[in-house]
């Protein structure tokens, strides 16, 4: 089990290394306002990741009870994302028209009196996939969720996440409910860190993900489960970065490490889904309506 967490925990992490070095390519070239929006829908997706596949029922026991999920999601990219209004902050050039961000297609140019002046183009992504795995445990209602794995290497990138939430079902205490209803509060947070010896291509990410939700559920027949949800969630991404200005447009900052703060665009989400119990094993599908629309899947051991 440990070597199979361990594969797919590093599969995901190849795939987030490529798209943060490709993400790295074009915000090189972009001072601070305009690299912040380039990569906004990175900080989007962080959010949509983390915030996703936290529960599939709102009923809890009041004995003991082990879980071990492995969670996958898959997510899509809307045509809203992978354009922005860039802000060049430099006199003579104007802002008007949009370019691509690091999911869209084809970067713009804009004339000005010191030339052109070029954004770089994205990687054309209409979708994402991801997994995750988290350990729950709880008693008398409520429920401890700890998300986790150490800092590893891949390549040039280093990476690690952390993230914990905790759940307490609220209708216990009322009785002659026809359903379950819990409240749940998540803190999920992964970095990534380009650790190569040129300076020029120094890369950091830290992402941040604050989540709460009411969600409730329905058994039938012991082993069929309904369940749905109502989420508000945040995501900050702080992003550092060595800013190469290959336009010679920004002379006061460039060759120069720069930092600025991104927010992903996730307010509030929609879940609903479904499980089948086989006890001891939970199989769930639920669909996410919230900035990037996210299906779910997911396994658990439920002891």
């Amino acid at each position: 089990m440990r070597n199979i967490l361990i594969k797919v925990f590093v599969t995901v992490m190849l795939l987030l290394s490529t798209s943060f070095a490709q993400v790295g390519l074009g915000i090189f070239g972009l001072a601070p306002d305009d690299a912040k929006e380039y990569s906004k829908p990175l900080a989007t997706f962080f959010g949509t990741y983390f915030n996703s596949g936290a529960y599939y029922s709102a009923d809890l026991p009041e004995t003991f009870q082990f879980k071990f999920s492995i969670i996958g999601m898959y997510s899509f990219i809307g045509d809203g994302q992978k354009t922005f209004t860039p802000n060049p902050g430099v006199s003579g050039y104007s802002n008007s028209g949009s370019t691509s961000t690091f999911v869209g297609e084809k970067g713009s140019y804009y004339v000005g009196p010191g030339g052109f002046l070029a954004y770089p183009g994205g990687f054309n992504v209409s979708s994402a996939p991801s997994a995750i795995y988290q350990i729950a445990g709880g008693a008398y209602g409520t429920e401890l969720m700890v998300r986790f794995f150490p800092q590893i290497n891949v390549g040039d990138v280093s990476t690690g996440l952390w993230g914990i939430g905790v759940k307490h079902n609220f209708s216990q205490w009322f009785e002659g409910l026809p359903f379950d209803i819990a409240l749940q509060i998540l803190y999920n947070t992964i970095n990534l860190e380009n650790d190569s010896d040129d300076e020029t291509e120094y890369l950091k990410f830290d992402s941040k993900n604050f989540a709460i939700n009411i969600h409730g559920s329905k058994t039938f027949e012991g082993m069929f489960v309904v369940y749905g949800g109502l989420q508000y969630e945040s995501s900050t991404m702080d992003l550092d970065y060595y800013f190469q200005d290959p336009n010679e447009l920004y002379p006061q900052i460039a060759d120069t490490r720069q930092s600025t703060s991104v927010d992903g665009d996730n307010v509030f989400r929609f879940t609903a889904g479904g499980a089948i119990k086989v006890l001891p094993v939970v199989f769930n599908l639920d669909f996410n309506v919230t900035s990037m629309f996210t299906l779910t899947g997911g396994i658990s051991l439920q002891l």
